[in-house]
């Protein structure tokens, strides 16, 4: 049976009535069908709980809040500010022959200038470039650079 995905976080009372049919002995299966959840969503806030180690006397005593706090749902992971790459430098050095992604990833990775893995830098690489449009006009006048090919 497949179930409507309800959205990013459990309602806490959701939460809750996890917990309670566990104590009670249920197991993850007979709980997702009860909840309208998945099993391994099931397994996930069980497995936050019992790091926790929470019981439903203990859940029913708090509020929603103080349990999302508890369970780390609901807040974003503070984001660390990734360093920032001179992809101009990288630009100009692919211009190179033999120069490739792979080999500025690992010299940028020995000196120690990003803490990133290669498929990110190539990723951060495609949309520095997709940003800065790198092409430049060119005017042609018609009849300027006709080749003329005349038998001598």
């Amino acid at each position: 049976m497949a179930y409507k995905r309800q959205g990013a976080t459990l309602s806490m009372s959701k939460f809750r009535e996890i917990i309670r049919l566990h104590e009670l002995g249920h197991n993850k299966s007979e709980i997702a069908r009860s909840c309208f959840i998945s099993r391994t969503s099931v397994r996930d806030y069980l497995r936050r709980a019992q790091g926790q180690s929470l019981s439903y006397d203990q859940l029913s005593q708090l509020s929603d809040s103080d349990i999302q706090h508890l369970l780390g749902k609901g807040q974003r992971q503070s984001s660390r500010k990734k360093p920032a790459i001179d992809f101009e430098y990288v630009h100009r050095e692919m211009q190179r022959k033999g120069v490739t992604l792979g080999l500025l990833w690992m010299e940028g990775k020995e000196r120690g200038d990003w803490n990133c893995s290669y498929s990110g830098f190539c990723r951060r690489y495609r949309q520095w470039k997709k940003q800065h449009s790198l092409s430049m006009r060119q005017i042609h006048k018609g009849a300027e650079k006709i080749l003329w090919t005349t038998a001598v």
